[in-house]
């Protein structure tokens, strides 16, 4: 008789025992199943939240000694200008954006500047000729720059600035109903020097300031004008222009470090006069509670195996003494001990293959519930949120007049009179990731990698068992059979 059909006459006879091998296999495959597809839940969740929030880096200008393009101006009034004769240029912007894993770049730079156009005046008084003074943002693109991207903003009319034309503008389609402008119109700024720059897209404000808010003029959604680097070249003559700041959006944040390293190790950039610095502080907040469960889950299907085997070992291990007649009959009929192993091996292989299958529909009863219990306990009870001042760095081609207005509170605290005039800081709203829930599934991967595991704990598990009674001798076996 073959050693697989006296494994199955074995299985079939002892139900008692079978069925007690097959409900302890079934709720050890049914731990170690949802702790796989856990697992593989929460690995898919951090990829998608990779791909959804991305990761960002910014060149900046270093505004320093180390730079020894800085340069240092007073300007008779117990002022100084600080800027730098190399910015961030189109060409270098070109040269970073040849490294693979980047997705886009923002560039821009915020420019006072005054105008013929009638404005829309702001709520906050400012001093002398600030409230005549509106925003130039000089971008080395409209479409990613973030007003856009964020939905405050919308083209309507037009095309975006691509940095491929000559003094060119985007303005509000408030601002041009105000002043019956249109589209090839033009408009004249004055900084330094005066710049003509002709209208080839308007926008349209989606996300209006709220009513109750304190905005200055400048500050104004309306009063916002989009140039390019050609205009702000026109407005300060002679003044190397270009970004004091540019952030690049990479795909996947945990490339952020590697793209980094070959940015820097870009030659034709003469990184003394700039620095690369890494924010994906937002991926690493959302993605912390999802690594912290899948080492927890990871440590816990490590567990569940060592545990399985321990406890199958000690099962089979009693069962084995009460099988010493058997073995010796097998014995004496010149079965060898491989084959007697081979057949315990069997019967316990047979009992498994129904109870991991059956796992598949008791591990999908509990898995979403217990890994999103075990994702909660992981997510802190509350965050704190982050309130103060905003440091705003400033341009380099005129004068900014900084304090940020971050609540009614600040707004409240404000003196009566102030002389200086607060800058209110346009934030865009940024979708929250969803940490609270994962969506758990078991698929053939994970029932392959349970059949693996559990076919690796019930070897070890009978050669284990199989020790005690193995190493004993034909003789010994028949004295104990006596």
């Amino acid at each position: 008789m073959g050693t697989t059909k006296r494994a199955f006459l074995y299985v079939t006879r002892k139900k008692g025992k079978s069925i007690l091998l097959f409900f302890i296999l079934l709720i050890m495959s049914t731990f170690v199943l949802t702790g796989l597809s856990t697992q593989k839940a929460s690995q898919e969740a951090q990829k998608n939240l990779r791909e959804a929030l991305g990761g960002e880096f910014y060149v900046s200008v270093e505004l320093s000694e180390s730079n020894p393009y800085f340069r240092r101006v007073d300007d008779g009034e117990g002022a100084l200008d600080l800027y730098t004769e190399l910015p961030v240029t189109r060409d270098m912007i070109n040269a970073i954006m040849e490294i693979g894993g980047i997705e886009k770049y923002d560039a821009s730079a915020q420019t006072l500047v005054s105008t013929n156009l009638t404005i829309f005046p702001g709520n906050v008084p400012l001093k002398g000729e600030l409230n005549n003074k509106i925003y130039a943002r000089t971008v080395a693109g409209t479409e990613n720059n973030s007003f856009f991207q964020s939905g405050i903003m919308e083209l309507t009319e037009g095309k975006h600035i691509t940095g491929n034309e000559s003094n060119a503008a985007v303005i509000s389609r408030d601002m041009a109903d105000q002043n019956s402008l249109q589209i090839g119109d033009s408009i004249s700024l004055q900084a330094d020097e005066e710049a003509e720059v002709r209208i080839i897209g308007i926008y349209e404000i989606r996300k209006p300031d709220p009513a109750y808010a304190s905005v200055v003029t400048y500050e104004k959604l309306e009063n916002q004008i989009f140039i390019d680097t050609s205009a702000l070249q026109d407005l300060f003559g002679d003044m190397p222009v270009g970004f004091y700041e540019v952030a690049f959006s990479v795909y996947d944040p945990a490339q952020l470090d590697s793209i980094m390293s070959e940015v820097k190790g870009l030659s034709a950039i003469d990184w003394r006069a700039f620095e690369v610095a890494a924010d994906n502080q937002t991926y690493l907040d959302a993605a912390a509670p999802l690594q912290k469960l899948q080492a927890l889950v990871s440590s816990i299907i490590w567990v569940i195996a060592l545990v399985s085997a321990v406890i199958l070992s000690l099962i089979l291990t009693m069962w084995g003494r009460s099988r010493i007649h058997e073995t010796g009959v097998f014995l004496s009929l010149g079965i060898g001990n491989m084959r007697i192993i081979g057949q315990y091996l069997a019967e316990v292989l047979m009992i498994a293959v129904i109870a991991f299958g059956c796992s598949y529909f008791t591990s999908s009863a509990v898995a979403g519930q217990l890994a999103n219990g075990l994702l909660q306990q992981n997510i802190p009870a509350s965050e704190e949120q982050a309130a103060g001042v905003t440091i705003t760095k400033k341009d380099g081609f005129s004068e900014d007049v900084v304090v940020s207005i971050k609540d009614d509170s600040a707004l409240s605290d404000m003196p009566s009179g102030q002389d200086t005039a607060p800058e209110v800081e346009v934030a865009a709203d940024g979708a929250e990731a969803d940490r609270e829930q994962i969506r758990v599934t078991i698929d053939s991967y994970n029932m392959l990698q349970l059949y693996l595991i559990g076919i690796i704990v019930i070897i070890l598990s009978v050669g284990i068992s199989s020790l005690s009674v193995m190493r004993l001798k034909p003789r010994e076996i028949l004295s104990k059979m006596s």
